[in-house]
């Protein structure tokens, strides 16, 4: 991978000097960096943005919700640590909640669950404890940003295994097995899929399972956007799997599923004795997650029938969402093609102007269109040559972003045709 950092490919030059090299090898992910070089371009110019970038959903956290935040700002406990895994009362809802909506039968809340500083910190913790410096970690192609630079920034190496474009972002599994080497330690994917919005079928989950059986393996399984699948789909985690629960770290989120991403909450369930490891990672780490945060997820568990009709209600905004992105992208075939998203709230689109890289397109779309997109090489190696669109934005922003798509296309076009004659 050439290029990872869109800052880079803005001219922007790093320090070296005094910077450890660890450092130096990552980036901060592109989803994250055009929106930092979008508000820079915004302060300096006055210019109106609209972002199909960082996945942010567009609604408020649900008022219920809200409620248990009031209360639990009058409680004294709010103000002061929580015990380091997260609160007790958290655990064991969360417990209840994973058989639900996963089958995970029989977790000991104490022992195998932890709550952590979002989903991303418990990855990371995941990572901190299975991986020494040199070791591979199997990831997707495209897969997660983030997830590259964590499995970098702890000295791992990554290996891309590509999926199949074509057939919708498949997993090929012989492809998988392939890059299994001696120095291989985890299987690390989200599920459903950022970037691509595909789902896993169970019968994916069961070849990648075998190949993590067979050559002593780790999956981490990123779940965010479990609650988020479209057409009747199911999602299928192989934490649900017994034959490998001692091999699975679920990690999840309530960042998206209840609007709260700025609350930083998350989790991770796995065997006890690879969480008694995490617990030290992320002792280390952030000692807790908020405690206010941690109130929320509360909150959001205890009433089993408002979150009921909350998700209903969110799958039918980004159904709708989701169906007018696909509209406006089908009014500019000359432009793009894509695989239909079948879950969270992410497309990645393959764009058909030759002789350019995704980080010059998406930086000339910011500058010239007015629109954040994110640089499909962010990632991994088959990303490249592809756009990524969040669709979670209020459906005003998708009419007008594609509204601006379309007029800069048009210049594109016309100022093409008069270079050539």
């Amino acid at each position: 991978m050439k290029q990872r950092s869109a800052i880079a490919a803005s001219g922007h030059k790093f320090r070296t000097k005094n910077i450890s090299k660890r450092a130096q090898k990552i980036v901060i992910s592109p989803i994250k960096e055009m929106s930092i070089i979008a508000d820079n371009f915004q302060e300096e110019t006055g210019a109106d943005i609209v972002s199909f970038g960082q996945g942010i959903p567009y609604f408020d956290t649900p008022k219920y919700i809200k409620k248990g935040i009031r209360e639990a700002l009058k409680e004294i406990s709010t103000a002061k640590y929580t015990l380091e895994p997260g609160i007790t009362e958290l655990r064991k809802l969360l417990a209840k909640d994973l058989f639900l909506s996963k089958n995970i039968a029989n977790i000991h809340p104490k022992k195998e669950l932890m709550v952590a500083a979002g989903c991303q910190e418990a990855v990371a913790c995941a990572l901190l404890s299975i991986i020494d410096v040199s070791d591979e970690v199997l990831l997707f192609s495209p897969g997660f940003a983030s997830h590259i630079e964590q499995v970098i920034q702890f000295g791992g190496i990554p290996k891309f295994a590509p999926l199949i474009e074509k057939e919708g972002w498949r997993l090929d599994t012989d492809e998988l097995e392939k890059r299994v080497s001696k120095k291989t330690k985890a299987i690390l994917f989200s599920n459903p899929s950022n970037p691509t919005g595909a789902v896993l079928s169970k019968k994916e989950i069961e070849g990648l399972v075998r190949i993590a059986k067979k050559y002593d393996l780790i999956i981490i399984a990123d779940e965010t956007y479990d609650f988020l699948v479209y057409d009747g789909k199911k999602h299928f985690s192989p934490a649900s799997l017994k034959e490998v629960r001692d091999r699975v770290i679920l990690c999840g989120s309530f960042s998206k599923k209840y609007a709260l991403t700025g609350y930083r909450v998350g989790y991770a369930f796995a065997d006890s004795g690879i969480i008694d490891h995490m617990l030290k990672v992320h002792d280390a780490l952030t000692i807790c997650a908020p405690a206010i945060s941690q109130k929320a997820a509360i909150a959001a568990l205890c009433n089993q029938k408002q979150a009921k009709l909350w998700n209903k209600e969110y799958l039918k905004k980004m159904t709708e969402n989701r169906d007018l992105i696909l509209k406006e992208l089908n009014q500019l075939k000359d432009l793009f093609e894509y695989q239909k998203p079948e879950g969270a709230y992410y497309i990645l689109a393959r764009y058909k102007i030759p002789n350019i890289n995704s980080f010059e397109f998406a930086l000339n779309l910011l500058e010239e269109a007015k629109v954040i997109t994110i640089p499909g090489a962010a990632f991994g190696p088959t990303g490249e040559g592809h756009l990524r669109f969040s669709f979670a934005c209020e459906p005003t922003e998708i009419k007008e972003g594609f509204r601006r798509i379309k007029s800069w296309f048009k210049n594109f076009i016309r100022n093409s045709y008069i270079r050539r004659n």
